[in-house]
């Protein structure tokens, strides 16, 4: 049997506005795992945990043309209903895409910082 080299992804998104960027995670169930003043590390379990770190000067339209931020999820239309409560804006709505092994359903949900958030998973 192999042994387990890699254990966990831990991307790290540059952000102008750190304090909105871990609000927004925030109020979608996310959890603070790491605090200081120019790092933060969010953590959703066992599975989820990426950083956000200030950086005054980062071009999210730029970066956004070369980089997709998915969140795999049990439900998307709580994501959705998340999004209403929170007036988080939801900039595409409920899509649904079917492949050979079944349907899965998406919405993006644009940060504070400008980032396009993709939820997919069940409805």
């Amino acid at each position: 049997m192999k042994s387990k080299l890699y254990t966990m992804l831990m991307p790290i998104l540059k952000v102008k506005d750190l304090d909105a960027e871990v609000a927004f995670y925030l109020s979608l169930g996310f959890e603070l795992s790491y605090d200081d003043e120019e790092f933060k590390a969010i953590q959703y379990g066992d599975s989820i945990e990426f950083g956000l770190s200030h950086k005054a000067d980062v071009n999210v339209e730029k970066v956004s043309q070369h980089f997709t931020w998915q969140i795999a999820v049990n439900s998307v239309q709580t994501i959705l209903d998340i999004c209403h409560e929170r007036n988080l804006e939801v900039v595409q709505g409920l899509k649904k895409y079917t492949y050979d092994f079944g349907d899965i359903c998406t919405i993006t949900v644009k940060s504070p910082n400008g980032y396009d958030v993709i939820f997919e998973g069940d409805l």
